[in-house]
């Protein structure tokens, strides 16, 4: 028995539990309970002491809501706070609220009022995750959980590269025939495929598991002894099967002539090692006991030692199954190397929050956290209770279940458990029901719908109540108890007359209808409510209006608009059926549940063909290609054109350089911008149906590239980029998820489940008779409950798992329908009919009863068509507020929309002119295209080996490259891996291993280099965990040494200023990372590079930059800049691979790396930055006195000899001749 709940009563302490059905004012109660404990009223029903909003945990399942609680908690504060101090006007329960303490005390209440809505900014409302990462990093010492891990939202790449992994290590290298063998046991035929079925046992504690490949050897060993006794008396055998069926011994019936011949076949094959063995039927019909079940009556079967060698074959594969112990064996292995994964990179996911926090609270230590997290929330409310897990129930009954002086208030309903798919489990809800024994409390009263829709969900659902297993399909655990009607909501009138509550189509049939296909159930109930809804929208529109809503104080008729009309739907597809039908009415409407990626619509593919052109436009096949997409929609004879007229051709060629110039200089949202104006993109699409899906599609993806561009070097990776992501859509995270296209006044379609929680004036569910039928989908692993809620986890289950499985279905298809019905305000429509099929054998077989509505109608018993209008007549009962009535017609009508919105003057043009070639640069990007012209011989004349750069290799175009290119970095690190050279020159070469090296030294100068050197033993194990993490943990000692001596060997300082070393360096003395920003007024680049070609490397060639003028800012990194003896010096790494010793780091060899890679031009502009910085801070700041130079440390080759140190100091006149041109002086004269 449930207690009608009274806010103003209601005990704030102890265990108990709210159900709170669909708008009985869940989100009010929460924020009446709220001023209690803040005020600290009740007496003995209240708390034990006034609470402040960081004492009073809320806790909710979505960011949205909690949101929405702190906003409306915060209005109920402040409104209560001007009712206590008489300036504004309360209702009935801040009345009451007020009433409760003498009028002396008001004005001290109202204070504590204000001070609480001051205070929300800092209230403790969270959602579950984030409340358990607050936990158990402000807890860290009693959690035992580590400071520094970092929230991964999106762990899937990490899931899909352990099963990549395991499938390389496993499935590479089995022979085809036998992989296609095991990989159909186990219904997946890629790396995805297998994590989607063995995802539901990550979580699970596991064994070490058999070895599926040991079972495997074993099975293909009795498959070989099989074949050599067929291969041994292959045509005796044969023989003998051709002569049975000659002479009628076999059954025509189970051995025709064509199949036998097709079997002898596939055994031809197999027998001679050329095919896989044939399927467990044919093994069956050809064994010794088939032949002897498949003869003619008094007829005697053929023997021969080949057939009763199928019956042992058949016996073996029968017990040695592989396909439990292979999916056992994925999930241990790709769960061991997610969570290794997890573990180098620092990282937690959402469910790893939760986990820790369980387990430090059953640890030894937990009980101590448990009171700590009392007294830092000693009440807690958790909202839509429902959605709870197990884990997460365990946490707050740990922390506060039957604990005095707390309350744990525990807020849902559980008609609304829907998200089973998202981990939430109804019978963790059942669980808290029978912890808080009689202590439930129910919200009675409806304030969202009229009285007549309220009557109609009454009715439906009492009519069910009394089945034997309730309405809800969980006895008397979840009863249902109707609601009262708050009243005062107005009604919905049509042609003068009010709507009924509940209005249910009837398919007019005489036997059961497919579910699809053009006269299916979803076809026909699209159709016509597509039709009704025009009826209703032109009613509408006509003066007055005959179709709209009366406001409760009889006010004039508010017309239906179509944003009033909400279709409810399951799934994607009944999405797109009624969708078709609106727009052939020329109804407008908008899919709220898209979560399709944008990158797998069309509009990425065109796009990622501009980029290629616009990047390239001298590529004919490129540019041909990008005009040609659909986007575009180039008429066919102006394609034509392009290969008749040279002139037009040549035009659109120089059309798409202006663009690659625009991107290069302002960026790729410019360059877009003009592509889609100049071939007027926008326009035609919104002459489409789905134009503005288009136009929002192309919007969102140039977003996207501009994000990814800030993060990406040169227009090449950005194109590589999208396509990685065209390649593999929906891998990312939340931001890749469709957006609505307009909101627009349109007809709204959303599923059930994304619609729980809003409401709507108008609800459709033209598809209720629709289900997901899970025996139809072949399950590896399924997980469902026991008679006693306990959650079980089934291997390959079997029919009575598949019957539980569905009977959880069935009950959350009950719920489904109760969100569905509960979101109307004024009137809800449900389109049925009986699908099924008509057998000869079996007659009707329907499916009726497997949905909602079926059960409400029948308990689960098959419903016939026949049947179906008096099982309905049942539902209806004597209730005024259902109508029931045939399916209307489908109608031709279309939606007359009249513009009825002022008209607007002409928007005010812009005749101004704007620069647009503002941009931001860098030395990469004035490098980009850099080619040598010509070489000069650097002393000696004879040049050392090309080095290898830092240069990272080019992004892969397609996920297959990716993992040669994964693989081939595998093998280059094990290629080094303490190898023949076990230190700092044997260490892999690389993009991936420059910044390892780079890291370790940006993490020495957070560590400090002094006290790295001072205390080894620290450097030591610091530095090996920092390996170990980063996957480079074999090379830990190597780093060690490597580290030890770069930090102490002393460093060639230019121009004879002495040397220093890194440990030398005090901790305020240096700043690494260095960010720097050059303001750049028309710098010419051509005169840039002559200039410091004059006075760097005085003579030498190297490759030219691109001619250009930057104008904005120049962007740098500067890896270190650091103070010594008054001086200031810029610190670059060089990871470049020069030679196998030291000796090759010789100062020839530095400059021709110097040069080949242009850092003559990156030290001149980090010095020009720095020359900059010091003149700005410095007072009496002098280039001669307080500039000490550059020096670049080629970390593999760094010498006590001065190998591996390149050092100088560009000249003052240099840098005070680029300091002016960069301000955008006139600078006339050069300089030696």
């Amino acid at each position: 028995m449930a207690y009608p709940l009274n806010t103003l009563t209601f005990p704030l302490h102890g265990n108990r539990l709210i159900e709170a059905s669909a708008g009985t004012g869940k989100t009010y109660t929460i924020a009446a309970l709220y001023l209690r404990l803040v005020l600290g009223h009740g007496g003995e029903n209240g708390f034990v002491r006034p609470l402040t909003p960081p004492e009073i945990l809320v806790v909710t399942f979505t960011n949205a809501a909690t949101e929405e609680l702190r906003d409306r908690i915060r209005c109920r504060l402040t409104e209560a706070a001007a009712f206590f101090r008489r300036q504004g006007s309360g209702d009935e329960y801040l009345l009451s609220l007020r009433e409760a303490f003498p009028e002396p005390q008001w004005p001290a209440k109202a204070r504590q009022l204000e001070q609480a809505a001051q205070w929300m900014d800092e209230s403790a409302i969270f959602t579950i995750h984030s409340w358990c990462q607050r936990m158990l990093r402000q807890h860290a010492f009693d959690s035992g959980s580590l400071f520094d891990l970092e929230l991964e939202t999106n762990e899937q790449p990490l899931l899909e590269e352990a099963a990549c992994d395991y499938w390389r290590k496993y499935f590479y290298p089995l022979p085809a025939a036998l992989l296609g063998e095991l990989l159909e046991s186990i219904h997946c035929d890629t790396p995805q495929a297998l994590l989607d079925q063995v995802r539901p046992l990550l979580n699970l504690p596991l064994p070490s598991p058999e070895d599926p490949f040991d079972i495997l050897a074993r099975r293909q060993a009795a498959i070989e002894t099989a074949r050599l006794c067929w291969q041994n008396d292959f045509d005796a055998a044969v023989a003998k099967l051709r002569d049975a069926q000659a002479r009628k011994i076999l059954s025509g019936v189970k051995y025709r002539a064509a199949s036998l011949a097709n079997w002898i076949d596939q055994l031809s094959v197999w027998v001679k090692g050329e095919g896989p063995l044939p399927k467990a039927d044919v093994l069956g019909k050809l064994s010794q006991k088939g032949l002897r079940e498949g003869i003619n009556k008094n007829k005697t079967a053929p023997e021969h030692p080949a057939f009763s060698a199928f019956d042992r074959l058949i016996d073996q594969l029968a017990e040695l199954v592989m396909d439990e112990a292979l999916l056992v064996h994925a999930a241990w292995d790709i769960g061991c190397r997610f969570r290794q994964a997890k573990h180098r990179q620092a990282q937690m996911g959402f469910d790893d929050l939760l986990s820790m926090l369980q387990k430090a609270l059953q640890a030894p230590g937990g009980q101590q956290l448990a009171a700590i997290i009392r007294t830092q929330f000693p009440v807690v409310l958790i909202d839509e209770f429902q959605d709870t897990d197990p884990v997460q129930y365990d946490i707050f009954s740990n922390v506060y279940l039957e604990q005095p002086d707390t309350g744990l208030l525990m807020i849902g309903d559980p008609k609304q458990a829907i998200y089973a798919f998202r981990g939430a489990d109804i019978h963790t809800y059942l669980r808290a029901r029978k912890d808080t024994g009689t202590r439930h409390y129910t919200l009675e009263k409806n304030y969202r719908s009229t009285n007549a829709l309220i009557d109609a969900v009454n009715q439906i659902f009492s009519f069910a109540d009394p089945h034997a297993q309730g309405a809800f399909l969980f006895n008397d655990q979840i009863p249902f108890h109707p609601v009262k009607a708050q009243g005062g909501k107005g009604q919905s009138i049509v042609d003068g007359e009010p709507l009924n509550g509940l209005h249910i189509w009837q398919l007019p049939q005489t036997g059961p209808v497919k579910k699809t296909g053009e006269d299916g159930y979803i076809e026909q109930m699209a159709r016509s409510a597509a039709s009704e809804i025009v009826r209703l929208l032109n009613l509408s529109q006509q003066q007055p209006p005959r179709a709209g809503f009366e406001p409760p104080d009889g006010g004039a008729l508010q017309p239906l608009r179509p944003a009033d009309i909400a279709i409810l739907v399951r799934n994607q597809n009944e999405a797109r059926a009624i969708r078709r039908a609106l727009d052939a009415r020329h109804v407008r409407s908008v899919y709220l549940s898209d979560k399709d990626s944008v990158f797998a619509c069309d509009e990425a593919t065109s796009l990622l063909y501009w980029l290629r052109a616009c990047a390239e436009p001298e590529q004919e096949r490129l540019l041909r290609a990008a005009l040609a997409t659909p986007v575009l929609n180039l008429p066919l004879t102006r394609l034509e054109q392009f290969n008749r007229d040279e002139l037009a051709w040549e035009a659109e060629v120089e059309r798409f350089r202006r663009y690659q110039r625009v991107w290069q200089r302002q960026g790729i949202l410019p360059m877009l911008r003009m592509l889609l104006g100049d071939f007027d993109v926008a326009a035609r699409l919104l002459s489409l149906t789905d134009g503005e899906r288009a136009i929002t599609n192309l919007l969102h993806l140039a977003e996207m590239l501009q994000t990814a561009a800030a993060d990406l070097d040169g227009e090449h990776a950005l194109i590589r980029w999208l396509a990685e992501q065209i390649e593999q859509p929906g891998s990312g995270a939340e931001e890749q998820i469709l957006r609505l296209e307009s909101d627009d006044d349109l007809v709204r379609v959303i599923t059930v489940h994304k619609s729980k929680g809003l409401e709507y004036p108008l609800v459709f569910l033209p598809f209720i008779c629709s289900f997901q039928d899970p025996t139809r989908r072949i399950l590896s692993v399924a997980r469902y409950h026991d008679d006693q809620g306990r959650l079980v986890t089934a291997l390959n289950p079997g029919p009575d798992a598949i019957e539980a499985i569905d009977n959880e279905r069935l009950a959350e298809d009950v719920r489904l329908l109760y969100v569905a019905v509960t979101r109307a305000r004024f009137a809800c429509w449900l389109g049925v009919g009986v699908v099924g099929k008509v057998t000869q054998k079996d007659g009707e077989q329907t499916k009726l009863h497997q949905t909602g509505l079926g059960y409400l109608l029948s308990a689960g018993q098959m419903i016939l068509t026949g049947e179906f209008p008096q099982r309905l007549q049942a539902l209806k009962g004597d209730s005024n507020a259902i109508t029931l009535s045939p399916l209307p017609g489908a109608t031709d009508a279309v939606y007359r929309f009249e513009d009825k919105s002022p008209q607007l003057d002409p928007a005010l043009g812009f005749g101004g002119n704007v620069s647009r070639d503002w941009r931001i640069s860098s030395y990469s990007s004035m490098l980009a295209g850099a080619q040598m012209k010509a070489r000069a011989p650097l002393e000696p004349a004879v040049a050392p080996p090309s080095p290898v750069g830092d240069g990272a290799p080019s992004a892969p175009e397609s996920a297959a490259e990716e993992q040669l290119q994964e693989a081939a970095a595998e093998a280059a690190t094990a290629r080094g891996a303490m190898g023949a050279d076990p230190s700092i020159h044997g260490f892999p070469r690389g993009p991936d291993p420059g910044t390892f090296l780079h890291g370790v030294l940006e993490w020495a100068a957070d560590q400090g280099f002094a006290n790295l050197v001072q205390d080894s033993r620290r450097c030591e194990e610091q530095l090996a965990v920092y390996c170990q993490r980063r996957d480079w943990g074999k090379w830990a000692p190597v780093m060690q040494k490597w580290l030890k001596h770069l930090l102490q060997t002393p460093l060639l300082l230019p121009d004879g200023q002495g040397t220093v070393a890194m440990s030398a360096l005090a901790g305020d003395g240096y700043q690494a990372e260095l960010e720097f920003m050059l303001a750049a007024h028309r710098v010419d680049t051509r005169f840039l590079d002559q200039t410091i070609a004059c006075d760097v490397f005085s003579g030498a060639m190297r490759p030219e930059l691109n001619r250009d003028r930057l104008n904005g800012m120049v962007k740098g990194f500067i890896d270190l800049v650091f103070c010594h003896q008054d001086r200031y010096y810029v610190l670059d790494y060089k990871s470049n691979y020069l030679g196998e010793n030291q000796q090759a780091y010789s100062a020839e060899a530095m400059a021709t790396a110097m040069l080949e890679h242009r850092y003559d031009l990156q030290y001149v502009l980090y010095t020009l930055a720095l020359h900059r910085l010091l003149k700005a801070r410095l007072p009496d700041y002098s280039y001669r006195h307080h500039m000490g130079g550059v020096l670049y440390l080629f970390l593999r080759g760094v010498g006590t000899d001065g190998q591996g140190v390149f050092s100088d100091k560009p000249s003052q006149a240099l840098i005070e001749t680029l300091d002016e041109h960069f301000a955008g002086k006139e600078t006339l004269h050069a300089h030696g």
